[in-house]
């Protein structure tokens, strides 16, 4: 186990993790027709845990009357489809609560997404065997490699990495290749063999509470970025997004002010978006050569253009 540096590191002060993610498949943004992928990770440190905060918050465990309660706040929460569930809103609001309060005390709440415009992507160059889960492969390595890295600096140790259940389980490559590809920089270590699918409710694995949130916090995004659809159902996403959480955190903070390494919230080193990539290109061109990420702190929101929504900023 080595730095950047070439020196070597301590194994008893490496940084363990556990990785949780979740991907939104394709979303046409409504203002310019593009097509994007979201891919989404959530990186709990195992010195400082998040899993058994996110229990007490759906179940209210600090109300003495909260088991009276646990029924309701035993339902799945996913973005798609919580539409006019009072429950579903009140337990993704206090998680966001959560991670805006993580940002003035512990600080031990991570997350990174990836943005992948499909439009924009030179899509032959990948494999037409599953080509979206290859697509999806190759940056969610990509998000993975980076954010470990920015987060947690050389020498990490990834116990497991966890994903819900979906349409990668039957890529040829996905649950290994990730690891063993990513097992080759000298600068990240791995427990694990294998990418470990979890199932969509909490209640079949308690772990999921985690990619539950990995999926809020997609949604959101996506919502944010590709505009949401006009619908009574959509009111509580609505007040979500116009929330101060989400105006002052997820977007003035972390899409606007994303490389403010000075902010209160200390949000630089433990949250990154990114999107790819900003212009077409093919092999061997000079765009190759160049920086093709969008700047996030000026990319467009569609939400913002939506004339009936109350303007974020």
């Amino acid at each position: 186990m080595i730095d950047l540096f070439g020196d070597s590191i301590d194994p008893k002060k490496a940084i363990h993790v556990n990785i949780y993610s979740d991907e939104i498949w394709q979303t046409k943004n409504k203002i310019t027709s593009e097509v994007w992928i979201y891919s989404v990770a959530i990186y709990e440190r195992l010195d400082k845990p998040i899993l058994e905060d996110l229990i007490n918050l759906r179940y209210l465990k600090d109300k003495e009357d909260w088991e009276s309660r646990k029924e309701e706040n035993d339902t799945d929460i996913h973005w798609v489809d919580f539409g006019k569930d009072a429950n579903k809103k009140f337990i993704i609001e206090r998680w966001l609560k959560f991670i805006q309060d993580d940002c003035f005390s512990d600080r031990k709440f991570y997350f990174s997404l990836t943005a992948i415009n499909l439009t924009n992507l030179n899509i032959e160059e990948f494999s037409d065997k599953q080509k979206l889960n290859s697509i999806y492969n190759r940056f969610f390595r990509s998000m993975l490699q980076y954010s470990l890295k920015k987060f947690f600096g050389s020498g990490v140790v990834v116990e497991n990495i966890y994903h819900e259940e979906g349409s990668q389980q039957e890529h040829d490559y996905f649950d290994w290749h990730t690891i063993f590809k990513l097992d080759q920089d000298e600068h990240l270590n791995f427990k694990c063999e294998r990418i470990e699918f979890l199932p969509k409710s909490h209640r079949d694995n308690p772990l999921s509470n985690i990619l539950e949130l990995c999926d809020i916090l997609a949604g959101i995004y996506k919502d944010i970025h590709c505009g949401i659809f006009e619908s009574k159902k959509n009111e509580n996403k609505r007040e979500i997004l116009n929330s101060n959480i989400v105006q002052e955190l997820l977007i003035k903070r972390i899409i606007r002010q994303s490389r403010n390494t000075n902010s209160k919230y200390g949000h630089s080193n433990r949250f990154h978006l990114s999107f790819f990539p900003k212009i077409n290109s093919v092999p061997g061109s000079i765009i190759r050569s160049m920086d093709n990420y969008y700047d996030i702190s000026k990319i467009d929101l569609a939400f913002e253009h939506n004339p009936n929504q109350s303007k974020l900023f």
